[in-house]
C-alpha cells in the first residue's frame, strides 16, 4: 500500500493538524460513532455508464455497522444514501444535496473521540487539471462543474472535523463515462484525499496545538489511484469486499492472535495484501492487475474501527479481570496494566506475553502468586539499564545544543527537549506519565542537568522495547525534536533512511545504478532507466528490465553473511524499500541480479560490483546513439539549452566543460533552463552563477540574529577558457525552481546578464546545511540562514504572508512571464523527467509522450534569435 503525501496542503495537514482558535467553543462531547454511506450507480445522464455494485457496496456496509456483532451503530446513527431511496435501509436518494447534507450531519453529530466513517462508492470525473468531481444521481458529464459534487463541497464539510476520529473508504472510478471532444486530464489523487480530510478549501498552513488531534487521527484510504480501472467480484466491488472481511474480523491477526478488535492500522494493512494480491490474479488489464490502496494518515493511528468474532470471549475476559479489580487481590498497577493488555494486543513481544499472564490470570490457570511471579519475570526483562539511558539521555541532548547553536533562530534547549519528550511518547502511542508532563509544562527554565535527567527518566519509564532498540531510540527523539521546530527544511534523517535517500540529497549515492519502480503486474522491480556510467549501464541493463532475484556472498558492506543470511533472495512480493536495501551498498561489493527482459527467452544473470553512482544533472536536447547530450536547439544560429536537474556537487564542473566546449564552437545564445529544479548545494549555486560574470558579488549570506553576514564573490568558479559575457542568455525558472536553482536565477538577473522567463519562483530563501551527527550516524539538515541575492530583494516567501503583491521568489523580467495552465505544466514537468531516462529504443509497447507547446521555450528561443537579430531559427521550440 503507498502510504504518501500527495500534495503540500495535504501535506501540511497530516504535519501541522489544524488549532483550535481562542474563540472558538471547545470540542463537542462525545456522541458515539456515525457513519455517512454513499453508494451511486445508476445515473439520470445517460453518457455516465452504471455501476451497480456501488449501491450494493453501501447497502452492505452498512449492514455491516449496524450489526451489533461487528460495530454496532444505531440505525438512526447512519445516513445511507443510494440511487434510488431503499426504505428498508432508510436510505435517501444519493443527490448532491442529499451527499453534502449528510456529510455536514455526520460531522455535526459526532464529537470527541467518536468515530465517523464516511464511505463513498460510485463515479467522478477530472473538472479542469487539478480539480475532481463526484457524480450524484443527477449530475451530468457536460456540466458537472455545476451538478456534481466537488472535492472543494467536500472539503469544506469535512473541515469541521477536528475533534473526531475519522476514517474515509472510497471507490469511486474516474471511467466509464463519455466526455465527447473534451481532452480530459488525470484525475488529481491529491484533491480527492486533501478533500476528506477537510484541507482543500483552506489551503493554507495552521499551527500546531496541543489540543488538536493526534497525527494519524483522520485516515483517508483510496480503493486504487483513481484513473485505473475498478475490479469487481461478483456483486460488489473487489475493494468494498474486502474491506468489509477485514472488518468482519479477518484483519484481526496483530500477535498471531486476535483480540477482538480491528484497528484502523490492522485494516489498511489487510487491505494493502489481499487487494494487491486479488488485483494480481483477477485482473485482466496492466492497470487492474497493479491496482493496490493507496492511503494517507494511517502511520501513526490505532484506533478500534470494528469487532471480530473473537470479541465475546475477549470481552468476558475483560469483564471478568473489571470484577477482579475490585478486589483486594489486584493493585492499581495492575488493573490498569491489564486492562490496557486485554483490551487490545499489543504490537512489541514483552507486552505480548504480559497479555497472555493477564489472560491466564482470568482464565483461573495462574493464581494470584504465580501471576506476580511471572509478571515480575517479564517486567524485569523491560527494564533499561541506567547506564544505556544516561547514554541516550547525553546524546539528544548533544543533538539539543547542536539546533540550539546552529538553528537560524535561537531556541532553548530546554524547549527542544520538551518538543522531543511530547512527541516520543505521541510517536509511541503511550500516555505521558504526570511527572514528566508537569516537568515540560515551563520548558525554558530547564537547566542542562534537569533536561538530561528528564531524558534519562523518559528513556527508563519507556523501558526495553524491539522498536527502540539498537539506537532506534535515540533516532526517534531527535527526530521528534527536529520535527517540534515546525521547520519543513530542518530534520534529523537516521543512517538507514540516509543511505537511501543520498542520492536525493547529495545526487549521489552507493548501488547498481538504476532508476527503479515495482511493477506489480509483473511482480518484480522494474528498471525505469539505468543511470549512465553506472555498473547496471556498463553491464547492459536497459529501461523496461525486470530484476526478479539477487544472489550474494557477502552484505551490502562487503561482509560474510550471517549463518541464517539468505545468498539468494527472491525479489516478488517483495517491498520496495526492502528490495532497495538489499541492492545498495558498499562501493567495491559484489552483487549478481537477475534480470528478465520483455522478448528474450531466459533471464539474464548480471554479476556487478557497486559503485559510487552520480546522478545526471546537467542535461541537453537529445541523446545521440551513444546516450551523449546534443546541446543545440537550433544547430543554424547555434542557440544552445541546457537543463539542470538539480544541483549537485558535480553540477558546477560539468556545467563548465559543456559551455566550455560550446563556446569554443561559436555559441551565440544559450538558455539555462532551471524549472522543476529543487535547488542543491550553495557552493555549487555560486560556481554555475560566476561561470557567467565577470566580477562582483555574488550572495550576502544572513546567519542567526548576532552571527557575521558572509559575502560570496566572483572566483567561485576558476579556469575560464571563454568569454563569460560573449553570448546572450536566457534562465528559465517555474514555481517548482527552488533555493539554488533562485540563487542562480535572481544573480544573473540582477546584473542584466540573463533575461528570467517562466513564472515566479518557489520561493526558498533559506540556507541549510547538513551535517553528520557522529553519536547516531545520523544526519542533521537544518536551516542556519536566509540568503540574498546582489541587490537585496527577499526571496524567502516563508516570511511574508505569500500574497503576489509581496516580494518573494524570483519574477521573470517584464514581458517574459508566461503563465501555464495546470495541464501545461504538468505537461513541461513530464517532459523534463523524461529527459533524464535512457529508454530502450526497441521497447515493445513503448508510448511516446504526447507533444505540447512550451510556450515559454518558445519565449526563450524568440528573445535569443532577436538579440542575434534573427528573423525566424530552426530551433524546436515543442516538447
Amino acid at each position: 500500500m503507498r502510504h504518501f503525501l500527495l500534495s503540500a496542503v495535504l501535506a501540511a495537514a497530516l504535519v501541522a493538524p489544524a488549532a483550535r482558535a481562542a474563540d472558538e467553543p471547545p470540542p463537542k462531547p462525545s456522541q458515539g460513532r456515525y457513519a455517512v454511506l454513499i453508494g451511486v450507480g445508476e445515473f439520470d445522464d445517460k453518457a455516465i455508464q452504471p455501476r451497480p455494485t456501488a449501491d450494493a457496496d453501501a447497502k452492505s456496509m452498512y449492514d455491516l455497522l449496524a450489526d451489533a456483532k461487528t460495530v454496532g451503530i444505531p440505525e438512526d446513527r447512519i445516513a445511507l444514501l443510494t440511487s434510488t431511496p431503499d426504505d428498508k435501509r432508510h436510505g435517501r436518494k444519493a443527490t448532491k444535496e442529499n451527499i453534502l447534507r449528510a456529510l455536514h450531519e455526520g460531522v455535526e453529530k459526532t464529537g470527541k473521540d467518536d468515530l465517523l466513517f464516511v464511505c463513498f462508492f460510485g463515479r467522478g470525473a477530472p473538472n479542469g487539471f487539478d480539480k475532481v468531481s463526484f457524480f450524484a444521481t443527477e449530475s451530468t458529464v457536460a456540466d458537472r462543474s455545476k451538478n456534481a459534487i466537488s472535492a472543494e463541497e467536500v472539503s469544506h464539510e469535512m473541515k469541521l472535523v477536528k475533534s473526531q476520529r475519522l476514517c474515509v473508504l472510497t471507490d469511486l472510478a474516474f471511467k466509464g463515462f463519455d466526455a465527447g471532444k473534451e481532452t480530459l486530464a488525470e484525475p488529481n489523487a491529491s484533491a480527492m484525499a486533501a478533500a476528506f480530510l477537510g484541507v482543500l478549501a483552506e489551503g493554507k498552513d495552521e499551527p500546531k496545538d496541543d489540543d488538536a488531534p493526534k497525527l494519524g487521527d483522520k485516515v483517508v484510504i483510496l480503493s486504487y489511484l483513481p484513473g485505473n480501472d475498478p475490479i469487481n467480484v461478483g456483486d460488489h466491488g473487489l475493494f468494498a469486499k474486502t474491506a468489509m472481511e477485514a472488518m468482519k474480523g479477518a484483519a484481526d491477526k496483530d500477535g498471531n492472535e486476535a483480540d477482538g478488535v480491528v484497528t484502523i492500522d490492522e485494516l489498511t494493512e489487510y487491505l494493502d495484501k489481499e487487494v494487491t494480491q486479488q488485483a494480481q490474479k483477477l485482473g485482466k488489464t496492466t492497470s487492474e492487475k497493479e491496482a493496490t490502496p493507496q492511503v494517507v494518515g494511517v502511520a501513526r493511528s490505532h484506533f478500534v474501527v470494528s469487532n471480530s468474532p473473537a470479541y465475546p470471549e475477549a470481552k468476558k475476559r475483560i469483564d471478568a479481570f473489571a470484577a477482579l479489580t475490585k478486589s483486594d487481590l489486584i493493585n492499581k498497577d495492575e488493573a490498569a496494566e491489564g486492562k490496557k493488555y486485554l483490551e487490545r494486543m499489543p504490537k512489541l513481544k514483552t507486552p505480548q506475553a504480559l497479555r497472555k499472564t493477564y489472560q491466564e490470570l482470568v482464565d483461573g490457570k495462574l493464581n494470584i502468586d504465580a501471576f506476580r511471579a511471572e509478571r515480575q519475570k517479564l517486567l524485569d526483562t523491560m527494564k533499561l539499564s541506567p547506564a544505556n539511558a544516561e547514554k541516550f539521555a547525553k546524546v539528544v541532548f548533544e543533538g539539543a545544543e547542536r539546533f540550539n547553536e546552529r538553528y537560524v533562530k535561537p531556541i532553548e534547549t530546554g524547549t527542544l527537549t520538551a518538543g522531543c519528550v511530547k512527541g516520543l511518547y505521541r510517536r509511541l502511542d503511550e500516555p505521558m506519565p504526570a511527572a514528566v508532563e508537569a516537568k515540560i509544562k515551563e520548558p525554558k527554565g530547564l537547566t542542562e542537568a534537569q533536561q538530561v535527567d528528564l531524558l534519562k527518566e523518559v528513556r527508563l519509564g519507556l523501558g526495553k522495547r524491539e522498536d527502540l532498540d539498537d539506537g532506534k531510540d535515540m533516532d526517534l527523539a531527535l527526530g521528534m525534536m527536529a520535527y517540534s521546530i515546525e521547520d519543513p527544511y530542518t530534520v534529523y534523517v537516521d543512517r538507514e533512511t540516509m543511505r537511501k535517500e543520498e542520492s536525493r540529497w547529495k545526487s549521489a549515492y552507493s548501488g547498481i545504478g538504476v532508476h527503479i519502480r515495482r511493477d506489480l503486474a509483473r511482480d518484480g522491480l522494474l528498471v525505469v532507466s539505468p543511470i549512465k556510467g553506472s555498473p547496471a549501464y556498463k553491464a547492459g541493463m536497459r529501461a523496461g528490465d525486470l530484476i526478479t532475484e539477487v544472489r550474494r556472498e557477502l552484505d551490502s558492506d562487503g561482509k560474510a553473511l550471517a549463518p541464517d543470511a539468505p545468498k539468494v533472495i527472491s525479489l516478488k512480493g517483495m517491498k520496495t524499500d526492502k528490495a532497495i536495501e538489499i541492492i545498495l551498498g558498499k562501493p567495491g561489493t559484489p552483487i549478481t541480479v537477475v534480470v528478465e527482459r520483455e522478448g528474450e527467452k531466459e533471464p539474464m544473470v548480471l554479476d556487478l560490483q557497486r559503485a559510487r553512482v552520480s546522478l545526471e544533472t546537467v542535461l541537453g536536447v537529445k541523446r545521440d546513439d551513444k546516450d551523449n547530450w546534443n546541446y543545440y536547439l537550433d544547430d543554424t544560429n547555434k542557440i544552445a539549452y541546457v537543463h539542470l536537474t538539480q544541483f549537485g556537487p558535480m553540477t558546477a564542473p560539468e556545467l563548465l566543460q559543456v559551455v566550455t566546449k560550446l563556446s569554443k564552437d561559436g555559441m551565440k545564445g544559450m538558455i539555462l533552463d532551471l524549472r522543476t529544479n529543487p535547488g542543491g548545494t550553495l557552493g555549487g549555486a555560486l560556481a554555475v552563477s560566476d561561470m557567467f560574470l565577470e566580477s562582483g558579488l555574488l550572495l550576502k549570506i544572513k546567519p542567526r540574529p548576532g552571527g557575521k553576514v558572509e559575502e560570496y564573490r566572483d572566483g567561485q568558479s576558476p579556469n575560464m577558457n571563454f568569454n563569460r559575457s560573449k553570448f546572450p542568455m536566457v534562465v528559465m525558472v517555474n514555481g517548482t525552481s527552488a533555493s539554488a536553482s533562485e540563487i542562480v536565477s535572481q544573480t544573473l538577473q540582477d546584473y542584466n546578464r540573463a533575461v528570467v522567463v517562466g513564472e515566479r519562483s518557489y520561493g526558498k530563501g533559506s540556507v541549510q546545511t547538513v551535517e553528520d551527527f557522529s553519536p547516531t550516524g545520523g544526519t542533521f539538515k537544518m536551516t542556519i540562514a536566509r540568503y540574498f541575492p546582489p541587490l537585496g530583494r527577499n526571496i524567502d516567501k516563508r516570511s511574508t504572508s505569500g500574497k503576489p503583491e509581496e516580494e518573494w521568489g524570483v519574477v521573470p523580467n517584464k514581458g517574459f512571464e508566461i503563465k501555464l495552465d495546470k495541464q501545461e505544466e504538468y505537461a513541461v514537468a513530464e517532459f523534463l523527467h523524461d529527459k533524464e531516462l535512457i529508454k530502450r529504443a526497441d521497447a515493445p509497447n513503448s508510448k511516446p509522450l504526447k507533444p505540447f507547446k512550451d510556450k515559454q521555450l518558445e519565449a526563450a528561443v524568440d528573445y535569443l534569435l532577436k538579440e542575434n537579430n534573427v528573423k525566424d531559427g530552426t530551433a524546436k521550440k515543442d516538447g
